[in-house]
């Protein structure tokens, strides 16, 4: 019953009766009677302004008495008292209700049912600031994360798949894939419309170890240039967690090439240009480098859980012009991307409303995340500085294994500081709910 008293609210001063009405989409309504000394004063200021725009004979721009205003330019002055008239309002609801606009350009619509000296009838209606709920960290159940394993086998590969960035490649052609080549692969998912890039230019080694059984399969044998439709399958022994998320989808394998590489040796000079002094400091830097990359694991699992608490269990309103900002904002992104273009060229007009539904539906979670985030983050009291921004990647071996997110570059800086807050804002934030959430027994 209070929420609808609050819903209904009455408010009134010497100037405006009005009531407040909530609407969905963060949308407020003002359904005002404007008393007579607003009216006249709305007027009066419509009068000088019509004033500044007009010459009379006999008359400088801007002087005409008001009189003569009303005389020779009826409609204008009208056309500009009634929006007067719903400018003061506004003032004197705002004062009044106190209602959080969205921001100061938001834009403030108004339907005036009637006006003359004595009073106006209008409806007002704007967007205001969502109403963000309370967050309590406690009501997450927290999964535990397994982190991933750093032993000596981990280390072993890592230290290959560094040789292998440094390799020299060979171009096979004048025979089928084999045990042990490289492939470069463009993988689709074909049972959607339209199809759905799995994989784009990547290079899998064909290996027991390197490559799933399905696609190994569907490889061996076949040529450069060669394409496959295959069905994508989990291994036997894979996990069930894996077999849970790895559904069989129907896909369509294209050999962009087949190589065989030569690795560099293992030697001092070779670690020393990746920033070790020896091979024995390499694999130190390695193990520390892979504890990092094991840790990040299971602190970003852990973050998508609270991703899905907050999305799921506080749901609010939001106002639909922050949806759409974000969303064209995503979209502009989107089109800088060459391969993108060329996908969107592609498309029909029905594609192309299903690619923009998508977008808009990342942006509505996007906008709600990070005002969840930000409401937690100033219950919580957590401050956000510039040295909480991580420092970029230093050496070559943290770069190789620890790539760090890349981000498009903005000319407006002012656009990079606001992404940069907003990451900070949401990793704060989840971090402190899983600090303080309750932790699931085993």
């Amino acid at each position: 019953m209070e929420q609808t008293a609050a819903e209904h609210q009455e408010l009134q001063n010497e100037n405006v009766r009005f009531t407040i009405h909530h609407k969905p989409a963060c949308i407020v309504e003002f359904d005002i009677e404007a008393f007579e000394p607003l009216v006249k004063n709305a007027h009066k200021k419509a009068a000088r302004l019509i004033a500044k725009e007009v010459t009379l004979h006999g008359f400088r721009k801007g002087k005409a008495p008001e009189e003569m205003i009303i005389k020779n330019y009826p409609k204008e002055l009208d056309k500009e008292w009634q929006q007067q008239i719903a400018n003061a309002c506004f003032q004197e609801c705002e004062k009044l209700a106190k209602v959080p606009v969205l921001h100061r350009d938001a834009k403030i619509t108004y339907n005036l049912k009637s006006h003359s000296s004595k009073g106006a009838l209008l409806t007002l209606s704007l967007e205001t600031e969502p109403k963000v709920p309370h967050i309590d960290p406690k009501q997450m159940e927290l999964k535990r994360v397994k982190r991933p394993e750093v032993n000596e086998d981990k280390i072993n590969e890592t230290i290959r798949q560094i040789q292998l960035f440094f390799a020299s490649w060979q171009s096979v052609t004048d025979r089928p894939v084999q045990e042990g080549d490289f492939v470069l692969l463009d993988v689709d998912v074909i049972e959607e419309t339209p199809p759905t890039p799995l994989f784009s230019d990547t290079r899998f080694e064909v290996t027991e170890k390197s490559m799933a059984k399905w696609m190994r399969e569907l490889v061996i044998g076949k040529k450069s240039g060669d394409s496959m439709e295959g069905m994508s399958v989990p291994d036997e022994d894979a996990s069930n967690e894996d077999k849970e998320q790895l559904k069989p989808k129907k896909v369509r394998i294209t050999i962009k090439s087949v190589d065989t590489a030569t690795l560099p040796e293992l030697t001092d000079a070779f670690v020393q240009k990746l920033g070790a002094t020896s091979i024995e400091d390499m694999r130190t830097k390695i193990t520390h480098l892979l504890d990092k990359q094991a840790d990040a694991h299971v602190q970003e699992a852990e973050r998508e859980q609270v991703n899905e608490f907050l999305l799921n269990k506080h749901p609010f309103d939001l106002p639909a012009t922050l949806i759409e900002k974000e969303t064209q904002f995503r979209f502009r992104q989107l089109l800088q991307d060459q391969e993108f273009n060329q996908y969107w060229e592609k498309l029909n007009a029905e594609d192309r409303k299903k690619t923009i539904q998508t977008v808009y539906q990342q942006s509505e979670k996007a906008v709600r995340m990070f005002y969840l985030c930000r409401q937690i983050v100033a219950d919580a009291n957590i401050r956000i500085s510039a040295t909480d921004i991580p420092p970029p990647s230093t050496s070559p071996l943290e770069m190789l294994i620890n790539p760090q997110k890349m981000y498009h570059h903005q000319r407006n800086t002012e656009i990079e500081h606001a992404e940069a807050f907003s990451r900070l804002v949401l990793e704060k934030a989840e971090d402190f709910v899983i600090q303080n959430a309750t932790v699931q027994s085993e």
